[in-house]
C-alpha cells in the first residue's frame, strides 16, 4: 500500500517540460518552487522526449516519490504499444537510469487493454520482487482502471475534472480498498477559461494544439461549466471541484508558469453553491458518472 502524501497535489513533468525547445533552467526553477511548496510526489514517462532524464537531474538527492510509465514508446513521431516482457524490462532498466534512481517507486502501465494487464502481470511481479520497483499501477480509462483495482495493483491514474467524472465510482472503490488514486487533467486541459484560447507563449500554444487535436470535451459542456464557474477564476474552481472530492488522493499537475504553480499550491477544495453547481451540470453521457 502506497501511503497518500500530506499535499494532495502533485507535479507532472511531460509536454512542454520534456521538450529541447523549453530551457532545462526554466524547468528546474518550477520543481524547485514545487518542491519548497511542499510537493513530494511526482510524475513522468519515457515517451515524454527527455522528461525523464531532465525529472531525475532535478531531483537528484531528494526525498521525494516518482511515478513513470511503461507500454507506449516513441519511434520516431510515432507512438506505439507494447506491453511485452522484453519491453517492460527494458524500460524499467532505462527509466531507473535516467532517473538516477535504484529501483522505481511506482510503475503505471500506460493505457493497457485488461488483456494486456492480465499479460503484463507476471513481470510487473518478478520486478516488484528483484527489488527493481516498489509499485505497480494502471493508467488509463474505464474498465481497465476497475479491473485494476479489482486485482491488486497498488495505483490508478485516470482523468477527473468538472467535465469528465466517468471514473467517480472507480475512484471510490479504489480508495476503500486502499489503491492510491491520482486523478489527471484536472482542468480539463484548461478549456473552459476562456484565456486558454489566447496563447501567449509557444508552451501555451503547445497546449491549445494537444486539446484541440483531442477534442474530448463536447462545447455545450464547456459552455455550461463556464456559466456554473461565474466570476470565480476558472483555474482554481476547477482544481478546487476535484479536490473536493475525497477519494482522491493526489491531483496531478503541470505547468510551465511560476504564477500557475503558485495558485496551483494554494488551491483548496471547494465547497458551497458553486461546488452545487458544478456538480449539478448536465454532462455528455460519454463522461457522466460510471
Amino acid at each position: 500500500m502506497i501511503a497518500p502524501p500530506s499535499l494532495r497535489i502533485g507535479f507532472g513533468v511531460s509536454g512542454p517540460l520534456g521538450q529541447f525547445w523549453f530551457r532545462e533552467a526554466e524547468l528546474r526553477a518550477v520543481i524547485r518552487q514545487a518542491l519548497d511548496g511542499g510537493v513530494t510526489h511526482f510524475d513522468t514517462a519515457p515517451f515524454y522526449f527527455d522528461a525523464e532524464k531532465r525529472l531525475g537531474a532535478a531531483l537528484a538527492g531528494a526525498a521525494v516519490f516518482i511515478s513513470t510509465k511503461t507500454g507506449t514508446r516513441r519511434h520516431g513521431r510515432r507512438l506505439v504499444k507494447d506491453f511485452s516482457a522484453t519491453a517492460i524490462r527494458e524500460d524499467v532498466a532505462e527509466s531507473r537510469r535516467r532517473l538516477g534512481r535504484p529501483s522505481l517507486d511506482l510503475l503505471y502501465l500506460h493505457g493497457p487493454t485488461i488483456a494486456e494487464i492480465e499479460a503484463a502481470r507476471p513481470v510487473l511481479d518478478a520486478l516488484k520482487r528483484e527489488g527493481r520497483i516498489c509499485a505497480i499501477g494502471v493508467c488509463g480509462e474505464g474498465e481497465p482502471l476497475a479491473h485494476a483495482v479489482g486485482t491488486g495493483f497498488d495505483a490508478i491514474m485516470g482523468a477527473y475534472n468538472v467535465l469528465d467524472r466517468r471514473h467517480e465510482e472507480i475512484f471510490a472503490e479504489a480508495k476503500r480498498q486502499g489503491v492510491l488514486t491520482v486523478a489527471v487533467a484536472p482542468l480539463a486541459q484548461g478549456l473552459f477559461d476562456p484565456r486558454f484560447n489566447r496563447p501567449r507563449t509557444l508552451s501555451d500554444l503547445w497546449r491549445l494544439a494537444r486539446a484541440r487535436v483531442r477534442g474530448r470535451y463536447p462545447p455545450a459542456a464547456i459552455a455550461a461549466a463556464r456559466r456554473a464557474l461565474g466570476d470565480a477564476d476558472p483555474a482554481a474552481a476547477a482544481l478546487g471541484f476535484v479536490l473536493s472530492n475525497r477519494d482522491i488522493d493526489i491531483v496531478m499537475t503541470t505547468t510551465t508558469k511560476p504564477g500557475h504553480l503558485a495558485a496551483t499550491l494554494a488551491a483548496a477544495p471547494l465547497s458551497g453553491e458553486r461546488c452545487k453547481a458544478l456538480n449539478r451540470l448536465s454532462l455528455d453521457p460519454e463522461l457522466r458518472r460510471s
